[in-house]
């Protein structure tokens, strides 16, 4: 059982190439179904680690590598399959995968120099934010009336939704700068640190070795 974690974290990453042909075929009722399990297995993983101490290694550097994967592949397939349709609203994705990929090779960055970035609590308010901006995206999607104006009157509730996704797609992005710029300060301050270390150990080995 203490594999649990990991094995719902590899389910996350297994959910991206099943994403990845429900948008081939626009079904998107899937879509947010598969997407909503998803982000399930996100925070039970989390809380079989926690609450049960099936803490590992392997599980604390996987999981926001899922995270960044399920939420880049989101990005990309709404960028591409419904550009037209959210328009604008592609900037703040664009930002999205951006950030993520760069922090990603920060963290790799790290990995030969046996540092690594801790996710922060902000960070993990970023990933639920951009999991409810993609899923409010695609409830839209499924609801989505093309008219916002139905005669002469106003479909208040198309309104709503457009006003509802567009604040938490632009919120994910802001929140996602915000952390990044974080990490990346992070960053500068372990590889200042492993630089000063190998410069002592090289001083110490120069001059008693």
């Amino acid at each position: 059982m203490k594999s649990m974690p990991n094995i719902l974290t590899g389910l996350r990453l297994l959910a991206c190439p099943l994403l990845i042909y429900l948008f081939a075929i626009a079904d998107y009722l899937w879509i947010l179904i598969i997407f909503v399990l998803a982000c399930l297995t996100d925070f039970f993983d989390g809380y079989l680690a926690r609450k049960k101490n099936f803490k590992s290694n392997f599980g604390k550097a996987l999981d926001p590598i899922a995270d960044k994967i399920l939420i880049i592949t989101m990005s990309v397939l709404i960028i591409v399959n419904e550009g037209d349709l959210i328009g604008s609203l592609a900037i703040p994705f664009y930002i999205i995968i951006i950030r993520e990929i760069i922090v990603s090779l920060l963290r790799f960055n790290l990995v030969d120099k046996n540092k690594s970035i801790d996710v922060s609590l902000l960070s993990k308010y970023k990933t639920f934010i951009q999991m409810i901006a993609i899923g409010s995206l695609i409830s839209f999607m499924i609801y989505h009336d093309p008219y916002v104006f139905v005669g002469h009157k106003v479909n208040y509730l198309t309104i709503f939704l457009i006003s509802f996704v567009k604040f938490f797609v632009w919120l994910s992005a802001f929140i996602t700068v915000i952390t990044g710029v974080q990490h990346y300060k992070t960053y500068l301050k372990l590889k200042k640190w492993h630089n000063y270390q190998t410069t002592v150990l090289n001083i110490v080995k120069k001059e008693f070795l």
